[in-house]
């Protein structure tokens, strides 16, 4: 390897002073000082170069205190920012920065929490001691700095104190001053799931209003998440904040690595790098329409060349909240689900307003969820009626890892000792006795989650068999709803052309007893092989070399399943 990547380094003084290899990304400084917005918010999905975003705005901004290293032209030396002219250099080590990152403030208790927030709100305070005390300050303001230094402060005097201390450091320096804010959200996003979301969406609109609105002592003010948490939460009455997702155009070069910026990365890795295989596993994100990879997975795998292609981002955090979404809504999602596992787009509504109290109530919260935390990308997204509509697919091989495990996880949560494996196999074998019991275990196990919605039973077993039979995504391609021969058949496994292995393949079509019509279990299950046969849904097995062709029938009474099997 020729080039030294840095892993988990999020400072940026350190990859430059260190010769760690960094992608230029300070012409977000330049683009921030050049737009008019005064307080601006990125939400990203995490790992996408946020916090190291931020430090380097930290040293480009920030003014240089008697006794601290003043190196910091040389780290910026043949980057964007130093060659941009004379209307961005002149900001250059200018204002006084407070500087608060909330990414490690994760806590199951709200006490730990509001202590944690607290304490980094002192240590900026305290950072900054020998500077506001330089400033006149009105009594009472004197004393809300005194306190909060001396870790006394009230709720009032913490929740007051960034505001109050850009007044305090622009009196002393004569200058605004610049706030940066790393990943608001995290604590947030704790507090819905442990909760305590009432109280720390109250701590954190206080902090930022005071912060943000009308702050006549504020240059810049620039935020990260991963989510632009509604309005009506955070951010009411903040006119002034400007919210740049991964859907605008503006700053969209700034997170995440261009096609052009992996290709140079390849590059100095050396030859071993695969940039084929990098494009399948850590490509597939657009953001503001522009082609981003996934840093954190491709300077991982960049650094360690012999390990191979595998995930990285995934295994970053906790995906309570995803499994927690993607379980609560079950078989609502699992036909769309299971069509984004196959490489197909679903489209649906989005939102940029994201209503973590109400997460998890509709689907369509769900979806935009999975797109602004990275488990989907968005095009083609258009205003229809009010509401914006997207076309959504996963963005690549390592976020289909993530939903084949969740997949799985819920599987046996519901299938009880009947593994997604056997009742797989069992269809592909032809064991109709087997998968029949199997089916039916399933069927007595879920039937009280998958019993709601309107939808008819039919239709909710066959949107989780899809998500069930994914498990044979690597040798098989499982869809639902698709034409063959003269109709559509409700589920169809046939192997994949370009995979060898096993050639077996199968069809299925479901069926629910009409008690009104006079159906038995008998009639239901032959009209369902008739409609098979005449409709010759094995058609696409046959195209894609199947052999064995396996028809089967299956038809629900109430808690009661019974299969019938054909050989095509």
């Amino acid at each position: 390897m020729n080039a030294r990547f840095p892993i988990g380094t999020s400072d940026f003084a350190k990859i430059r002073r260190e010769g760690s290899y960094y992608v230029d990304k300070t012409g977000l400084a330049v683009e921030l000082i050049r737009a008019t917005n005064e307080a601006v918010l990125f939400p990203r999905p995490r790992r996408f170069g946020k916090t190291l975003n931020l430090s380097m705005l930290r040293y480009w901004f920030e003014r240089v205190r008697a006794g601290e290293p003043n190196d910091i032209a040389a780290l910026f030396a043949g980057l964007e920012v130093a060659t941009a002219g004379a209307d961005v250099s002149a900001h250059f080590q200018r204002y006084p920065v407070i500087f608060l990152t909330f990414k490690d403030v994760k806590h199951r208790e709200w006490a730990d929490c509001r202590a944690d927030v607290f304490a980094l709100v002192r240590h900026e305070v305290l950072r900054h001691e020998a500077v506001w005390r330089q400033a006149v300050l009105a009594q009472d303001e004197q004393q809300a700095l005194d306190a909060v230094a001396a870790g006394t402060g009230s709720d009032t005097q913490v929740q007051s104190a960034l505001r109050l201390l850009c007044r305090a450091l622009h009196l002393a320096t004569g200058e605004a001053a610049v706030l940066l804010i790393d990943e608001y959200d995290t604590p947030i996003h704790s507090g819905w799931s442990f909760g305590y979301y009432d109280e720390v969406v109250e701590l954190f609109r206080n902090l930022l209003s005071g912060a943000l609105k009308d702050n006549s002592h504020l240059y810049r003010g620039v935020l990260t998440g991963i989510l632009r948490v509604a309005k009506e939460s955070i951010f009411s009455g903040l006119n002034n904040v400007a919210v740049f997702s991964l859907l605008a155009t503006p700053f969209s070069r700034w997170f995440g690595f261009t096609e052009d910026e992996v290709a140079a990365l390849c590059a100095a890795a050396g030859p071993e790098a695969d940039l084929a295989g990098v494009r399948e596993w850590y490509n597939g994100y657009l953001m503001g329409g522009r082609i981003v990879y996934n840093p954190w997975s491709l300077v991982n795998y960049l650094s360690a060349l012999p390990d191979g292609l595998k995930p990285y981002w995934v295994n970053t955090a906790s995906d309570d909240i995803l499994r927690d979404l993607l379980i609560r809504q079950g078989p609502a999602l699992h036909a769309e689900l299971a069509e984004l596992i196959q490489g197909r787009e679903i489209v649906q509504p989005i939102s940029e307003n994201i209503q973590l109290r109400d997460l998890g109530r509709t689907p369509a919260d769900v979806w935009s969820f999975l797109l602004f935390t990275g488990y989907l990308k968005a095009r083609n997204v258009r205003q229809v009626g009010g509401e914006a509509l997207a076309h959504l697919s996963i963005p690549n091989q390592e976020v289909r890892v993530t939903y084949s495990q969740i997949f799985r996880r819920w599987l046996d949560m519901n299938l009880g000792d009947a593994r997604p494996d056997d009742i797989c196999r069992s269809l592909l074998t032809g064991e109709e006795r087997g998968f029949e019991a199997r089916f039916q275990r399933l069927v007595l196990n879920s039937l009280s989650y998958f019993d709601t919605g309107g939808k008819t039973p039919e239709a909710v077993y066959q949107a989780f068999l899809v998500g069930l039979l994914v498990q044979l995504d690597r040798t098989h391609v499982v869809d639902s709803n698709r034409e063959s021969g003269y109709g559509r058949y409700d589920v169809c496994v046939r192997p994949r052309l370009d995979v060898p292995g096993p050639r077996a393949g199968a069809v299925l079509e479901l069926k629910s007893i009409d008690v009104e019509n006079g159906d038995t279990v008998e009639s239901a299950l032959t009209a369902a092989m008739q409609q098979i046969h005449d409709r010759q849904y094995a058609a696409a097995l046959r195209e894609a070399g199947a052999d064995p062709i396996w028809l089967w029938a299956a038809v629900f009474d109430g808690k009661r399943v019974r299969v019938r099997l054909e050989r095509g």
